[in-house]
This record gives structure tokens, C-alpha cells and sequence, in this order.
């Protein structure tokens, strides 16, 4: 593996935690940048964008530090990208997370609360615990693609209570199943992908992903 491609810059924008990501990363091979600054993130070779907690705050937050104009930018620049947790769905157009939040819009879709999607008063929230994972029908993996040859026993570990619906079916690759009812686990288009769990607290699973972004 070269050192361009075991490059991974985390963003840093006060949420999430970093420590444990760069920790994974780097047992997988990568030298871990953990940033706010413009210029780095902007050379990167590959860009994580972590999260925990409230959409409005976290997009307040990127907005603070001027942030999302150089994320969109990465993006378009077509480096590969990874939104993980609250990240995954700050990639979307919109959240309907304690009332109307706008997005990054790097992938169109809706943020939504699972309780609404579930329709159950009782349903038990945040969703937390050890998933597999589904893949769509309709979505050929080449070998380029993170989830390419998928062990379908693979778990991961997730914690939310909002789950991310892009509106182009096809950015929705793998689903994990919650109270009988799919919810998408990892969506992505071209170089920008999201995973709604967390690999860097999923064991060996999750190790084998991080280690195969370095790779596309």
C-alpha cells in the first residue's frame, strides 16, 4: 500500500470520537490527520466525516469553523469520503431532527425518525446493538466498492434514533434490519459513501472496512 492511499484526514469539528477512528485507522495502516484546517482537508487523498449527537448542532458547528464549503469541495473533487454515524446523514439534503435542518446535500434524501418510519408508539429508541447487514437486489458491487464479497454474518454496531433515506434508490446499498423494518446502513454515491454504524467500534468487521476505504 503507497503512503498516498494510507492517508485519511478526520475532520474535527468539536463531536465524536476521534480517538477511538484514528486508533482503528491507524491498526488498519493509515496515518491519521485529525483537522479543522481549510488547506488540509482540501489536499487530503481521503476524508472521514465523523459524528455523534443533534443534526442542527453538528451542521451548526460546520458552518461556525466554514467548513462545509470545503467538504463539498472534496467531494466534488471525487476523493473517495466517508460520512460515519451523524456524519452519514449530514451528507443528506435535509433532517427532520427537533423540527426542519438543512444538509450538505451531497447526496439527496431525507433524515428521518426511525420511531416515524416504524410507526410504533413503543418502538425502542436509539437503536442500539449488534446488526447485520442486507444488500439491495438491485446494486452490483465491483471489486472497487468497500463491500465488495460481503460476509453476510458480518455484524456491526449501531446506535440512532434518525435513519438517512436517500430519494435515488440506488445510493441506498445495504440495509440492516430493526423491529421487522429495513433501514439503510450504508448509502453511497460515486466516491462519497455514509455508514450509518460505527466500524471503528465493530471489531474485526469493522476494521476490514476501514481497511478497504484506504484501498478504493
Amino acid at each position: 500500500m503507497s503512503n498516498n492511499k494510507a492517508n485519511v484526514t478526520v475532520i474535527d469539528y468539536g463531536t465524536g470520537n476521534l480517538l477511538s477512528l484514528k486508533r482503528a485507522f491507524e491498526h488498519v495502516g493509515a496515518k491519521v490527520n485529525i483537522t479543522n484546517d481549510h488547506k488540509l482537508i482540501l489536499n487530503s487523498s481521503r476524508v472521514v466525516l465523523p459524528g455523534v449527537g443533534a443534526y442542527g448542532k453538528a451542521m451548526d458547528a460546520l458552518k461556525d469553523l466554514n467548513l462545509t464549503e470545503s467538504i463539498i469541495s472534496v467531494a466534488k473533487k471525487e476523493i473517495p469520503f466517508l460520512g460515519i454515524c451523524l456524519g452519514m446523514q449530514l451528507l443528506l439534503s435535509e433532517s427532520e431532527e427537533f423540527g426542519f435542518n438543512k444538509g450538505l446535500n451531497l447526496i439527496e434524501g431525507k433524515v428521518k425518525s426511525i420511531r416515524n418510519v416504524i410507526k410504533k408508539n413503543n418502538v425502542k429508541l436509539p437503536h442500539i446493538g449488534w446488526n447485520t447487514l442486507k444488500k439491495i437486489e438491485k446494486i452490483k458491487l465491483d471489486e472497487k466498492n468497500l463491500l465488495y464479497n460481503y460476509n453476510e454474518k458480518d455484524s456491526f454496531y449501531f446506535i440512532h434514533s434518525f435513519a438517512s433515506f436517500p430519494k435515488n434508490l440506488n445510493h441506498r446499498l445495504f440495509d440492516t434490519v430493526y423491529e421487522s423494518i429495513d433501514l439503510p446502513a450504508i448509502i453511497g454515491y460515486k466516491n462519497i459513501y455514509g455508514f450509518q454504524f460505527h466500524p471503528e467500534k465493530s471489531g474485526k468487521t469493522g476494521l476490514k472496512l476501514l481497511e478497504k476505504f484506504l484501498k478504493i
